[in-house]
């Protein structure tokens, strides 16, 4: 049986209207907006959001825009039909991102899930969790948020090149200024770099001149003990007087004792004369080997009498302040005072006499380093700057990456206040230190005066092998350096820090500093 044409006619029209009702069902999302559930969004604005505008969530189409609705207070409610397998939870947020070009869509991007073990099976979210499926009330409903659209851009935009064109303007105005400025800091530090290199060469000179003078002094001594023996006499005397002295200023340096403010100079200047003194009876000593007159040994026995007896005073004095004696009657192992002979009778003998052997100067040239190192010391800061991550506004912190040379010279290095003069990054961006420093315990120091040739202040704290170091420089842009130290012996330490630290482009620094 065949169709009539105009039956035909019919079954293609009705196929059509099916096959267009099937178009219009999957692109608008008929099907999702009448068999799903409805919820609102209360948003500011729409941003040209059109209505059937895909839903997106966890970046997967889960719907479509129902409705949206400008209410009276000129804020938009945004209806949206969800799928009935999908449950939104609370804690989601909703956005309309408006794309440059094209039609705008509305994201939900639910809340991160927390980290599970492996192997752990996650619960099911309670029901309690997730948006009713229902449209809220206004006032219950989920604030969705608006994304930056184009005019926001440009708006922003706009400002901030109107910011920009004033600070291009503020900055031609200042420029001559600037580099007026900046010309006579160059000239200042040239300047003051030549003058630390006078210093410097100076203090070379003066230093050079001071050794030779020590060896030649010692030399001539030497010389002097083995040719002039008919002097030995003279020099005995003087030598006997001179303990004779010493004893009497262990005496009033013992009542000096109670002043608290001299203790530390006090145990520093006891040191020195009980160490002085412990090498002018080892020349004796010697000398009195050296000569063989019986009168002469006999005031050699009075002389080291008496310098035996300053010395014991020296340790005496040195456990009342706090240092470590050797006081016979007191401390284990004290040897007791030496009894002069007034006989002048040479001692019996007992044997053949000692030979005679040269005269032994190591001990006053240790005694004389030891002064010379309490008066003045050299300290020497090599240090390795890391690389520069960020441009820096310090005009110390430059892109060199190091390493680096700093020279100062400590006057009375061990004494309660100290004087710190020198000069940094030699070869480089030169600059220098005049620092006054005062020891308020033997492990806390602090000082101010010039750091990297500009106003500032330093503090140092020891305990043992480690330690801390600050300083702080620059009046017009505060910098703060902080270290930590490991002392590896007296006359050397590793450091640690921060350059300019507190701020974003701060240098890690390390490196060695030795002192002599």
């Amino acid at each position: 049986m065949f169709l009539t044409r105009q039956a035909q006619l019919g079954v293609f029209a009705i196929a059509a209207l099916l096959f267009l009702f099937g178009i219009f069902y999957i692109i608008t999302d008929y099907g999702t907006r009448h068999s799903g559930y409805r919820i609102g969004v209360h948003f500011t604005s729409a941003s040209g959001l059109p209505t059937g505008a895909q839903v997106f969530f966890s970046g997967v189409s889960v719907g479509s825009v129902d409705q949206v609705r400008l209410l009276p207070d000129n804020t938009v409610d945004v209806i949206l039909a969800i799928q009935p397998d999908v449950d939104i939870p609370k804690d989601s947020k909703f956005l309309i991102q408006s794309p440059l070009t094209g039609t705008p869509n509305f994201y939900i991007v639910p809340p991160t899930p927390s980290v599970l073990p492996p192997g752990y099976n996650p619960t099911p979210v309670p029901k309690s969790a997730m948006l009713p499926r229902e449209v809220l009330p206004l006032g219950q409903q989920p604030k969705g948020i608006n994304g930056a659209t184009v005019a926001d851009l440009l708006s922003s935009g706009q400002g901030e090149i109107k910011r920009l064109d004033t600070m291009l303007v503020m900055l031609q105005d200042r420029e001559p200024k600037l580099l007026n400025t900046l010309q006579t800091a160059l000239a200042n530090v040239d300047q003051m770099s030549s003058q630390l290199k006078d210093i410097s060469g100076t203090m070379s000179v003066t230093m050079r001149q001071a050794g030779a003078n020590i060896v030649a002094m010692t030399g001539t001594l030497n010389s002097t003990l083995g040719r002039n023996q008919y002097k030995i006499d003279s020099m005995l005397a003087s030598l006997d007087s001179t303990a004779l002295a010493l004893s009497q200023s262990m005496d009033a340096l013992r009542g000096l004792a109670t002043d608290p403010c001299m203790h530390s100079n006090l145990v520093d200047t006891t040191k020195n004369i009980r160490d002085l003194t412990l090498n002018l009876s080892g020349i004796t000593g010697d000398l009195r080997q050296v000569t063989g007159s019986p009168q002469t040994q006999a005031q050699m026995r009075d002389t080291v009498a008496h310098l035996d007896a300053t010395m014991q005073k020296a340790n005496s004095l040195l456990g009342t302040l706090g240092g470590q004696s050797h006081v016979p009657g007191v401390d284990t192992g004290a040897t007791p005072y030496a009894v002069p002979n007034k006989s002048g009778l040479p001692p019996p003998a007992t044997g053949s006499p000692p030979p005679q052997t040269p005269p032994n100067t190591a001990g006053l040239r240790s005694g004389l380093s030891r002064v010379l190192s309490n008066l003045v010391a050299v300290q020497l800061r090599l240090s390795y700057l890391n690389q520069q991550t960020m441009l820096s506004n310090n005009p110390l912190l430059t892109a060199d990456r190091g390493p680096q040379a700093d020279i100062n010279a400590i006057i009375l290095p061990r004494g309660g206040v100290s004087l710190m003069t020198g000069a940094n990054d030699i070869g480089g961006k030169a600059t220098f230190n005049l620092v006054g420093i005062k020891a308020f315990t033997p492990n806390i120091h602090v000082g101010g005066g010039v750091l990297y040739s500009q106003l500032g202040a330093l503090a140092t704290f020891d305990v043992g092998p480690v330690g801390l170091e600050t300083r702080v420089y620059n009046t017009r842009r505060p910098a703060f350096d902080f270290y930590g130290n490991f002392n590896v012996a007296q006359w050397g330490k590793l450091f640690l820090g921060q350059r300019d630290a507190g701020r974003p482009d701060q240098r890690t620094v390390f490196g060695l500093q030795l002192q002599f």
